[in-house]
């Protein structure tokens, strides 16, 4: 500050630090908007202001990844931690997952003779978020990591291994690794366990424990003292407000999925799409920016393309920027890279590699085309022969035991491909599927003559499918490893009748949110921690640079930091 006197940016700072928002600066003014009844989470309150109903040493805002925080924070020494959740379903997004962790340079990896290093580690999640994610913050995940799922092993008693199968996502960039940092599976003995018991567990040790668990009770503003440190967090029970006073607030919030206005403000096209938990609307994130909080990342989700199964018009849907469906399970992830299967925008033309991850076949969504004016491949199809359909089950469709897997053990199935679900499109030619489907059949047909070639051979001189690590451990594996395929993942499109369906954007998680640092710290817009407030998971800057590096970086990043957040504010 000059002799002079406080100039604009050290008013607008105090400001923030002191929790005077500029819709409180309105306020003085006269000129602020009445509060609409059920709102939004808004600024925060002064702390003198408050008459607290309850107090902690932690306050846990989300039961997903939260869980492992108010769990952690209990163990490591807080007499008090309250935990509260926005919805009846506890668990949110993260009880619904495929319950992987991503975690780098752990004992369980390097058990199953996983070679690894943190400079491999910085390496490829340098390159595979294109320099984005924070080496600070990454880092200090990579080193606590290790820490963390140890402990948790030995508090639950479960067992966990990494998948060969699920290799990091971003293959060939430097420092990639074909297993051993991402999809940490757990068990029970030899018994492997859903997201869904692993949160029943949670929620067992946590009532064991003595954690405060309150459903149905969403946050609705932090409360910051003089100095603009977070001191408690205001939230509605029923019809009643609960003020609870904290030494730390710890935000696991999720992501803002199904807040329509913040999809159309950040996210760089329309999304369709999500598996994500109704409460996602990103209560955590306008908390935290109503009290000055930075954030990064925001335009970044974790990608899930997904068959359209709602029977609605995209392009309807695309004009209103609404949700159109919740993705069931993690479904979506399995039948793009079958044999006997592409996906292609209207003009006919393939988008991707089929076969590769979800999220960076999601990427290819994003391609504007400057000649026609708009995302060329929103949206796009799936297209397959009867061989594919025969043999594979899809959305609506069954092959085969479900117990047994999801394919029949002979390309080509049986001679009845079974009912067609209403999302599906059946025509005895290529031609006749692309008009029912709004695709160029010119431009089909042409498009299919090629790959068909190419797949007679197991190569795919375009997008290469069938050549990663990844193509072959996870798609092939679906497709049942065929040994009387050229490729395992590359079959023609040449047996009819054809079918298709609507393919679209959808996701798994936004992956932008809070800007913390390597205590998982929430930082200001100014770039200084604001003290009392910590943030984990998808409604936090995560450490990946807002790409989804490996399968469960989501879950495995937010419970990891996590834990550095409690270990931070209990001062261990």
């Amino acid at each position: 500050m000059s002799e002079k006197g406080m100039g604009r940016r050290d008013f607008l700072k105090a400001a923030a630090l002191s929790g005077v928002t500029l819709g409180a600066a309105g306020m003085l003014a006269g000129c602020a908007p009445k509060e609409q009844e059920g709102a939004a989470p808004s600024g925060a309150v002064a702390g003198g202001d408050v008459a607290w109903d309850k107090e902690a040493n932690v306050v846990v805002v989300g039961s997903g990844t939260g869980a492992f925080a108010a769990l952690a924070a209990k163990k490591l020494g807080a007499e008090s931690v309250v935990l509260l959740e926005k919805g009846n379903m506890w668990g949110g997004t993260a009880a619904t997952s495929g319950g992987g962790m991503a975690i780098p340079l752990t004992d369980v990896a390097k058990a199953a003779g996983v070679e690894d290093s943190m400079e491999e580690v910085l390496e490829y999640f340098k390159n595979a978020s294109e320099g984005r994610a924070n080496p600070a913050v990454l880092e200090s995940f990579a080193t606590n990591g290790n820490d963390f799922l140890n402990w948790l092993l030995e508090t639950t008693g479960w067992q966990c291994n990494p998948s060969p199968l699920f290799g990091d996502y971003y293959e060939p960039l430097a420092g990639w690794k074909p297993m051993g940092r991402g999809s940490l599976g757990f068990a029970k003995g030899e018994t492997p366990i859903t997201a869904a018991e692993m949160w029943t567990d949670l929620q067992a040790a946590l009532e064991e424990a003595g954690v405060e668990i309150m459903m149905e009770t969403p946050a609705t503003q932090l409360v910051t003292d003089s100095t603009g440190a977070v001191v408690g967090v205001k939230a509605t029970s029923g019809k009643d407000e609960v003020a609870v006073k904290a030494d730390a607030v710890i935000l696991a919030t999720g992501g803002f999925d199904h807040d329509d206005e913040m999809r159309a403000k950040h996210m760089p096209f329309k999304i369709l799409a999500t598996n994500a938990a109704l409460t996602n609307t990103g209560d955590g994130h306008k908390m935290g920016m109503a009290i000055g909080a930075d954030v990064s990342f925001m335009d970044s989700c974790w990608g899930a393309p997904a068959i359209l199964t709602t029977g609605q018009d995209p392009h309807e849907l695309i004009e209103s920027g609404t949700i159109a469906q919740e993705i069931a399970g993690t479904d979506w992830a399995m039948y793009r890279g079958l044999p006997g299967a592409v996906v292609v925008n209207r003009k006919g033309h393939r988008i991707g590699n089929e076969a590769t991850a979800y999220d960076s076949f999601f990427r290819a969504f994003s391609y504007y085309d400057n000649g026609e004016m708009e995302h060329l491949n929103i949206p796009s199809f799936l297209v397959c022969d009867a061989a594919c359909w025969n043999t594979y089950s899809m959305p609506g469709h069954t092959v085969g035991s479900m117990d047994g897997g999801f394919f029949d053990e002979t390309y080509g199935g049986g001679e009845d491909g079974g009912e067609v679900p209403a999302w599906f499109v059946q025509a005895d030619t290529l031609e006749e599927l692309a008009e029912k489907l709004g695709i160029d059949p010119a431009g089909l047909a042409a498009e299919i003559a090629a790959f068909n070639e190419n797949a007679e051979k197991g190569v795919d001189p375009v997008y290469h499918r069938g050549e990663k690590h990844l193509d072959v451990y996870t798609s092939g594996v679906m497709a049942g490893s065929r040994t009387d395929l050229a490729n395992p993942v590359l079959a023609p499109l040449a047996t009819p009748p054809f079918y298709g369906a609507v393919y679209v954007p959808g996701t798994c998680g936004t992956g932008g949110g809070l800007t913390i640092n390597e205590n998982a710290q929430v930082m200001s817009a100014f770039g200084e921690p604001i003290p009392g407030l910590y943030a984990a998971g998808n409604c936090s800057s995560g450490v990946s640079g807002g790409r989804y590096v490996h399968g469960g970086i989501s879950i495995g990043s937010g419970a990891v930091m996590g834990w550095i957040a409690v270990h931070h504010a209990l001062g261990l």
